[in-house]
Order: C-alpha cells, then structure tokens, then sequence
C-alpha cells in the first residue's frame, strides 16, 4: 500500500453533498446531520430542483471565507495521520494474516460535512476537516480497513458472502471495522473513544467481540460474523 495522499477539493465536496442530502443507513439520517451543521442547506434537502444551485453557491462561500481554516486543519489531520501511518499499516495487514492491502493510490479528501464516504473502486474517501486529530485518525483508519476487508472478502471468501444481501454485507463492514479497531493491536494508534457503532448496529457489538476473542484467524471471525447476521 502506498501512502494516503490528501487533498482539498471543492467539486468532489459539492458532488457528496448532493448524494447525502437525502441518505440514510445504519440509524443515521445524513441529510438531517448535513442541514444541522450547516442550516443554509435546509432547502437543498426539502427542494431537489434547487439542490444544485444552493451547494453550489453555499459552498462557493464556504470556501472562500474558511480558506484559511480548510488548509490548516487538513495538514494538522495529514501530519497526525502520517505518525501512525505505517505502524497501522503494519497491524492491519498482521490481522489479515499476512494479506496485504490492495495495490493502488489512495487519497483522502477534506469535507466540510461530516459523511465520510468511502468508495472502493478509486481508492478515495473523505474526512470531516473539523474533528480532532485523534477522531480523524479514527475516520481514516475507518476507511482504510474497508478497502482491505472487502478487498480480502471478495477474493479469499467469496462463497461465504454470497449468503450475504447487499445490505448486510455492509452491515458486516461496519460492525467489523468496530470491533477490530477496538481490539488490543490498534491501542496505540486509535484513540478507543472515537470508535462507535452506527445505532443500528449496537446490539450486534459484544456478540461480535466474543465470536473475535474466540476466533482461530480473520476467516473464522468473519465467517461468524456472517452467520450472526444471517440468524
């Protein structure tokens, strides 16, 4: 895995904008939060034929007046990062038994909504540019162990996510990536308090933390997993 390049890029924020207005998974209203931190967006979520003029010139504003502000913090984040970055590289690919990250460039891209998409293909995500170091470092790690998990699933385990829908699948992901990064090799890296479950997902966590506690490797773990979600 090559290092996580990071970047400032308005368009890219807009486009997520207008993907999250209305979106909703795991118990989180995403449009809801987005409206919340910023209020000029409300009619860009009740109008759809307004969306698009609205982020475009709410945004345009946004950057403008928090230039300064974007830049800094989106350092302050990549330095804090690249402290950890090799050692959670290392601990990660240890958990996967010595499988590596796939091939590739990621970057990583500052928001100023607080959604934090990943997305597979291109190897990119976001980042809230407000949240403390320690939250972000969580954010990108978050991330991160997608690109491996699913990475790991689809070429290694690709029988035993049939039994899964779309849905769940992602339900997996998520649940996954708490209890791992929860877990004894990453205390050093990632500040505990920052990993927290979607709502929907709670009531899955200690049953999950057992079934990892008790597993042989990451297949076993990840084969529970699948048939808990499956009960």
């Amino acid at each position: 895995m090559r290092k996580i390049s990071f970047h400032i890029n308005k368009s890219f924020d807009k486009f997520i904008a207008e993907q999250f207005l209305n979106e909703r998974g795991g118990g989180i209203d995403f449009g809801k939060n987005i409206v919340k931190m910023h209020p000029s967006l409300r009619t860009a979520r009740t109008s759809p034929k307004l969306r698009k003029d609205v982020i475009n010139n709410y945004f345009d504003k946004y950057y403008t007046n928090h230039k300064k502000e974007i830049i800094e913090n989106t350092r302050t984040i990549k330095n804090g990062w690249k402290r950890v970055e090799q050692e959670y590289i290392k601990a990660t690919e240890k958990i996967f038994g010595g499988y590596h990250f796939p091939k590739g460039t990621y970057a990583a891209y500052a928001s100023i909504i607080n959604c934090n998409p990943r997305f597979l293909d291109s190897k990119t995500f976001q980042f809230f540019y407000k949240k403390k170091v320690g939250d972000a470092i969580h954010t990108i790690a978050h991330e991160l162990l997608h690109f491996i998990f699913f990475d790991f699933v689809e070429k290694k385990m690709t029988n035993e996510i049939k039994k899964l829908s779309a849905n769940k699948l992602w339900d997996l992901s998520e649940i996954f990536n708490v209890v791992i990064l929860r877990s004894a090799a990453y205390k050093k890296i990632i500040n505990g308090k920052y990993v927290k479950p979607y709502p929907n997902h709670e009531k899955y966590i200690r049953t999950f933390e057992r079934s990892y506690k008790n597993s042989k490797n990451i297949e076993s773990f990840i084969r529970d997993g699948i048939k808990i979600l499956n009960r």
